[in-house]
């Protein structure tokens, strides 16, 4: 490796590491991880700002950090298979979305740049139908200052309808995470909620205005929503822990086998062909309409609540057939 590209790699690296910390790294730090003296890295610093125009900013105690929402420098290459794992990712995002998203179809359109011929003729074929989507102005911009918030780490103040008080509501909320629920056609941001001093999920098509406060906040709760996150079904999580089984009939017991469908889940066969499914989980909210998909084919045998609620809207459901 000649030393120009030694160094336009360092200055890449320097950059991505940056970019991974928003609160900033120190020289040290990043002469340490990369594994170069203080001098050098303090050298790529000035380049990064003077030679590439990277956006540089001095935190508190002389950290370095890049400013919010500026452009990665360097390009992307993708392999063969990577390129691969993005189209379906494309796939999924056009079968799912119920909404045009013009920074979704600008970063697709990008990314079809990047691709394959064949495959960046399947993406730019992928935006054209998301352009087909209804968009929704409001909703674009709730979603970009969130996302700008997010990003900042600062403090919003957003007026949402309250599903249970069935009210307009204001709170003042530090945006942890944004994401999508699990069939991709909403999504949510889960933060702390300041009027109620706990960690809260409010999905984006009930936030009618979001406004910047300027205060900065830290997240310190984030790992441990993401591991709770992970045991759950979808994007509600909790503390409780349910033993959950579910039977299947043999007729769809292939279909449920060939799926890993949780971290928990302990599939087993049952003499009649079918399969017993276990698992655990914190909450049954987003749980009951995926039992209650499989109709007939899908019998809960615990916990009992569980089962209980299942029924309840199935007889519900079968009395409007009457």
């Amino acid at each position: 490796m000649t030393e120009q590209l030694r160094r336009a790699t360092r200055l890449i690296e320097v950059e991505r590491r940056l970019r991974g910390n928003p609160g900033g790294l120190t020289v040290r730090e990043l002469a340490d991880g990369l594994g170069y003296s203080t001098r050098t890295i303090q050298r790529d610093l000035n380049a990064l700002e003077s030679e590439l125009g990277a956006p540089l900013l001095e935190a508190p105690g002389r950290r370095w950090r890049l400013l919010p929402g500026s452009t990665p420098i360097g390009a992307v290459r993708f392999s063969l298979h990577e390129a691969r794992a993005l189209y379906l990712a494309a796939r999924l995002m056009l079968r799912h979305a119920n909404e045009r998203d013009s920074d979704g179809l600008s970063a697709l359109a990008k990314l079809a740049d990047a691709l394959p011929p064949p495959l960046s003729r399947q993406v730019h074929t992928t935006v054209a139908r998301l352009k087909d989507k209804p968009e929704s102005a409001a909703q674009a911009r709730v979603l970009r200052s969130l996302t700008e918030a997010w990003a900042a780490s600062q403090t919003v103040a957003i007026r949402y309808r309250s599903q249970q008080a069935r009210a307009m509501r204001e709170t003042a909320l530090d945006p942890y995470l944004l994401e999508p629920s699990t069939t991709g056609a909403a999504v949510y941001v889960i933060g702390y909620s300041h009027e109620h001093g706990q960690i809260r999920t409010f999905k984006l098509d009930r936030i009618v205005n979001v406004e910047a406060t300027g205060r900065v906040f830290h997240a310190n709760d984030v790992n441990e929503i993401t591991e709770k996150m992970s045991r759950s079904w979808g994007v509600v999580f909790g503390d409780d822990e349910y033993e959950v089984i579910v039977d299947f009939a043999q007729d769809v017991a292939d279909r449920v086998a060939e799926t890993h469908w949780h971290p928990s889940q302990r599939l087993t066969q049952r003499e009649d062909g079918g399969v017993r499914l276990e698992l655990r989980l914190p909450s049954f909210l987003e749980f009951v309409p995926w039992v209650r998909s499989w109709g007939p084919a899908a019998v809960v045998v615990a916990p009992e609540e569980l089962r209980a609620e299942v029924a309840r809207s199935l007889q519900l459901a079968a009395q409007q057939y009457e």
